[in-house]
């Protein structure tokens, strides 16, 4: 035999013989995922929604861009498209009267209102509160979205006299 090819032989033996002393495996892998959020969503009550005070009998409506409406100022991730959506009470309860007094609350289509960055109601945008919206956050030098929320009560003639209260709780959602 040629001594080339003993080399050779020579060379695949201790190529061999090496693998055969080595732990053998196989490597896989699994993918990364990571959601990164903007801030926090920060919700300030500015305003009550407010009727002042009303006769037994009539309905009084406050619109959203009136003084007495109810108003929150938001903050979130700049320029983030969000839903607004609310739990709005069909019934104010008498807080000082017996039990069972309540008197109705209602909402129309144009009921709310919502603004970018700018806490000014005349150029906002109307929506429905009971079927909600979208919105949008500010720009980044003023992160924010402002609400309005209005409203009718309707007392029958028969109300017991005193306060009523509910509640009208707003809840926004990243998109």
């Amino acid at each position: 035999m040629s001594r080339a090819l003993r080399c050779v032989g020579v060379l695949v033996a201790l190529v061999l013989a090496a693998r055969a002393g080595r732990p053998q495996g196989v490597a896989g892998q699994v993918g990364i995922d990571a959601e990164v959020i903007g801030q926090a969503i920060a919700i300030t009550s500015l305003q009550n929604l407010a009727f002042g005070t009303v006769l037994k009998g009539v309905a009084t409506t406050v619109l959203p861009t009136a003084a007495g409406a109810g108003e929150w100022q938001v903050q979130g991730t700049k320029n983030t498209q969000v839903i607004i959506a609310f739990t709005l009470p069909t019934q104010l309860v008498n807080v000082q009267a017996l039990p069972g007094s309540a008197m109705p609350i209602s909402f129309t289509p144009t009921s709310a209102r919502w603004n970018r960055a700018i806490n000014d109601v005349t150029g906002a945008t109307a929506f429905d509160p009971v079927a909600g919206t979208t919105g949008r956050f500010g720009p980044p030098a003023n992160p924010y979205l402002y609400l309005w929320i209005g409203g009718t009560v309707s007392p029958a003639a028969t109300a017991k006299p005193g306060i009523y209260t509910g509640a009208i709780i707003v809840s926004i959602v990243y998109l």
